[in-house]
């Protein structure tokens, strides 16, 4: 009896150990996507990432990356285990290109322990949507309008003339992808590009099975909608069938 609580320890041990490392080994997924929106001859180089919580971005992923027009952080960039100190280094990783940074709200923001966040944002010169449409004119002269959906800070700043410019990208970016899921056919229509994350793609997932389906590329109708996996983990420093993943996606035009 002894023998088989100690290889049933053994064997805890090791998956404990597995799972903490598959949570800090990072995925880069690199995709080239043919976008209504992006005009000929112009191309969208953008880097999403989400869900990164407590965890410290790694220098080596990154470097990967050589070139970044747009920086979208799609919520949870922070929970209550967050330094200050680890804010800023991560933050960092994410200027480096010096491309535009921009961040939609996730559930967990909230939980910042040194002030507002929103407003440590603006202060590190990172720019917030909350409920909110911006126009950017990219460094390649590439007109974008950014949207995003946020039930978490509530703070409604809706612009019907950029919603209806259809000579930009309209780029969606909403942390919990049943959000989005919930608005009206039409409203989802304007949208050229829908990016969100919050699941962790289940996080852990036993036998294949987890609280949420597996992130990726979804299918809806003519509309490139993706669900990431995320960065960080919740809770737990632990995954199980899901991957840690940030996203660097080219944009072309659409024949």
């Amino acid at each position: 009896m002894l023998e088989v609580l100690f290889f049933v320890l053994i064997g805890g041990v090791i998956l404990l150990v597995y799972m903490f490392l598959l949570a800090e080994h990072d995925h880069l997924r690199e995709k080239r996507l043919p976008c209504r929106g992006v005009s000929a001859h112009q191309k969208v180089q953008l880097l999403f990432i989400s869900d990164i919580h407590n965890r410290r971005l790694k220098k080596e992923t990154f470097k990967k990356i050589q070139s970044v027009d747009l920086v979208i952080i799609g919520g949870d960039f922070v929970d209550n285990r967050t330094s200050y100190e680890r804010f800023m280094y991560n933050l960092s990783i994410l200027k480096k290109w010096g491309a535009p940074v921009y961040f939609v709200p996730g559930n967990n923001d909230h939980e910042w322990k040194f002030g507002s966040f929103l407003d440590e944002l603006m202060k590190q010169d990172v720019i917030p949507l909350s409920n909110e449409d911006e126009r950017v004119e990219l460094s390649n002269g590439t007109p974008v309008v950014l949207s995003a959906l946020d039930p978490y800070f509530m703070k409604p700043n809706r612009n019907a003339s950029y919603l209806e410019d259809e000579e930009c990208l309209q780029i969606l970016c909403v942390h919990d992808p049943y959000v989005f899921k919930r608005i009206n056919r039409e409203a989802k229509g304007r949208f050229d590009l829908v990016l969100s994350g919050h699941t962790h793609g289940g996080q852990i997932r036993l036998l294949g099975f987890g609280p949420y389906e597996r992130g990726g590329w979804k299918t809806n109708e003519d509309q490139p909608f993706l669900v990431s996996e995320g960065y960080g983990t919740s809770l737990l420093p632990l995954r199980l069938g899901t991957r840690a993943e940030c996203h660097w996606i080219e944009l072309t035009p659409k024949n």
